[in-house]
């Protein structure tokens, strides 16, 4: 009876990049199926060096069955006492709420499937001597594995079960390594045997018997691997079919296995023939039988070319794992310093990349708001903030100005009859315009010279228009009213006090100034410094 607990909800949303736990940190997931992720992980070794493996964990959704646990120990326990260079080592074992994991070699290579998929996209032909060379190494490693023995010297009689190119990877250097011995039969398994009418594998390279659910031994294995070696030969299943089902009827109906290509050396054909024969006491008795053999009669390409052609067939593949395990790599690093930092706020900044772009000669920038060679937009860099109170003394020096020259503009419009009303008219317009050209140099003061400009032109308008002047004293008691509000700039339309119009009877008001044109307000301007 299985027995099933709620799952803790860490478990289903902490299992991502950058989850660390038990002196381990997940990079990146690189394979799934129904019970099992694996994942990309770092950790330390003996000598405090980061090493690269493999975490492969129960599926969290199913952490809770039991029998799912159980197998995944009984894979920790089998692996873990093979000893082959053929075999992908389990280094550790360990739970986590719950949910049990195996940290295993990490493998940098392909599987044998994805050479096939390679191999066929470019039509080319995996070469004999290749695969002679993927045939004696499993061989060897599986029969590492039909070997074990209890500490009493029984025969613990392993049978692997999943024997498919998808569990054969080659490394880097060309060499095998034999991998997933999740459903393997031995007589010390905790989980359970399998049920009447389940069958564990894949059937494209599942023995008849196993197919059949009859009894499986090392000889079983011996027939998946010679259903791998014939897919690699010949690009083909050995008993092909629309789906499974007519997969199995035919192994079962005993249809005859069509002959290698022609270009397969005959004592390679031979050995895989005998290994795909239907009858277990028709094939090899041991997978070092098979070695042997293929040692002796057949000519074995060496690790280096294994690896040549590998890399050759897979160029784009192989990169984009490279790629792949260089970004995790890099993401991990980067939040490990982050941490750091946060830590430590007295540490000080990572200054390597930034430091190197210093040194190096900034390139000539296109202007400001053009395209920039590589198509986006060139901002004008920050400016140093020890730079900045320039600016605070320029917009005083600039509202200043305004004022003195608000003041100029005033005392000539106010003389009397020695300055004709053409002389006044004349002069005012030329101040103006200075006044206008200062104005950009100096974006905080705008909108007060703006306000002030607009003043002194309606000021002079009414002088022209009206004959003598008022008394100078009248024209400057505006003055510090006029400085206040030039003082402030803001983005609401700035309010000055009117200006009183020259001449007139003293006890009558003055009539008021033109008021300048209404122009629309802008929003205001975002300054980067």
């Amino acid at each position: 009876m299985k027995v099933v607990r709620s799952i803790p909800v860490p478990a289903t949303v902490l299992f991502e990049p950058g989850f660390r736990f038990d002196g381990y940190e997940l990079l990146v997931k690189i394979g799934q199926g129904g019970m099992a992720s694996v994942w990309l992980a770092r950790t330390k070794n003996a000598r405090d060096e980061e090493v690269l493996v493999a975490v492969k964990t129960v599926l969290p959704e199913l952490a809770a069955v039991d029998d799912l646990k159980s197998m995944m120990l009984d894979e920790a326990k089998i692996a873990m006492a093979i000893s082959s260079r053929h075999v992908a080592g389990v280094l550790a074992v360990g739970e986590v709420w719950d949910i049990p994991y195996l940290v295993l070699e990490y493998v940098a290579g392909e599987s044998v499937d994805q050479l096939c998929e390679g191999a066929k996209a470019r039509n080319v032909e995996i070469p004999p001597a290749i695969v002679a060379r993927i045939l004696v190494d499993t061989a060897r490693g599986l029969h590492t594995a039909h070997e074990l023995r209890t500490p009493s010297g029984d025969d613990l009689g392993i049978v692997h079960r999943d024997l498919s190119p998808q569990n054969v990877l080659l490394d880097e250097r060309g060499h095998v390594k034999l991998i997933d011995f999740g459903i393997a039969k031995v007589r010390e398994r905790i989980t359970p045997e399998t049920a009447d009418g389940v069958m564990k594998g894949k059937i494209p390279f599942m023995a008849p018997e196993h197919a059949m659910g009859g009894d499986v031994d090392r000889r079983s294995d011996l027939w998946a691997l010679g259903a791998v070696a014939y897919v690699m030969l010949s690009g083909k299943e050995p008993h092909e079919g629309s789906n499974d089902a007519a997969r199995l009827i035919k192994k079962l109906a005993r249809d005859p296995i069509p002959p290698l290509p022609a270009s397969t050396p005959k004592a390679l054909a031979d050995a895989v023939m005998k290994l795909l024969a239907h009858s277990p006491d028709d094939r090899f008795a041991t997978a070092k039988e098979l070695a042997d053999t293929l040692d002796a009669d057949t000519p074995l390409a060496t690790h280096a070319e294994v690896s040549a052609f590998v890399s050759e067939t897979l160029a784009e593949t192989i990169r984009g794992r490279q790629l792949l395990v260089e970004r995790a790599v890099a993401a991990a690093r980067a939040r490990a310093r982050a941490r750091d930092m946060l830590s430590n706020p007295d540490m000080p900044a990572y200054t390597g990349e930034i430091a190197m772009t210093r040194a190096t000669p900034a390139p000539s920038r296109a202007p400001e708001g053009s395209p920039s060679p590589e198509g986006t937009l060139s901002l004008p860099p920050p400016a140093d903030p020890a730079s900045r109170p320039w600016i605070v003394y320029a917009s005083a020096a600039a509202i200043a100005l305004a004022v003195v020259l608000a003041y100029a503009v005033g005392a000539s419009s106010s003389r009397g009859p020695a300055t004709s009303s053409t002389g006044s008219a004349g002069t005012t317009p030329s101040l103006v315009a200075a006044v206008k050209d200062a104005a950009p140099s100096f974006p905080i003061a705008a909108p007060a010279i703006s306000a002030l400009v607009a003043s002194a032109s309606a000021s002079a308008s009414a002088s022209a228009a009206s004959g003598p002047s008022a008394s100078p004293s009248t024209s400057a008691s505006a003055l510090p009213a006029v400085a206040t509000a030039s003082a402030l700039p803001s983005a609401k339309p700035l309010i000055l006090p009117a200006l009183s119009t020259p001449g007139g009877d003293a006890g009558k008001p003055a009539p008021s100034a033109p008021s300048a044109p209404a122009t629309p307000s802008k929003p205001p301007e975002e300054t980067i410094f």
